[in-house]
């Protein structure tokens, strides 16, 4: 009730909407999560609800179109595993399709690191495999 009241008045200066006002303002947005169930933890699709307000992270057009309003160029998603992520990460994949086609973010950088579980994994190995991509793609810089 409390968000609809301030969203019809047009106060997207409410503190309610913190979480969002940061997200919209951000150059980088960088999400660290572990990969549960085919997914994330049920607490970043809350986050992820908080940020989805019309008239500060998006709107929509005319045509009913949405267009993103968000400042940030890129979203880095780390995520970590105890076994193997399948090619279709579903968590991974929900907020690439969000920030392309809602924030307007279209820059997103996926690293994982997976198999940590496993017995006999090199787990040293698959950490440092993981510093190493973003070494490489040199996210550490956050441009």
């Amino acid at each position: 009730q409390v968000r609809e009241a301030l969203l019809e008045k047009g106060d997207t200066l409410s503190p309610f909407f913190r979480y969002a006002q940061q997200f919209a303002a951000a150059d980088t947005i960088v999400i660290a999560a572990p990969y549960w169930d085919l997914s994330f933890p049920a607490v970043l699709k809350c986050y992820i609800e908080a940020i989805c307000v019309n008239g500060l992270t998006f709107r929509y057009n005319e045509k009913g179109v949405p267009e993103g309003l968000c400042k940030a160029k890129r979203l880095i998603y780390i995520t970590t595993a105890g076994g193997a992520i399948p090619e279709n990460n579903h968590g991974y994949n929900y907020v690439k399709q969000l920030c392309t086609d809602l924030f307007g973010i279209q820059n997103t950088v996926y690293i994982k690191a997976e198999g940590l579980d496993i017995i006999g994994a090199d787990i040293a190995g698959i950490i440092k495999s993981a510093e190493d991509e973003i070494s490489s793609k040199e996210l550490y810089l956050l441009r």
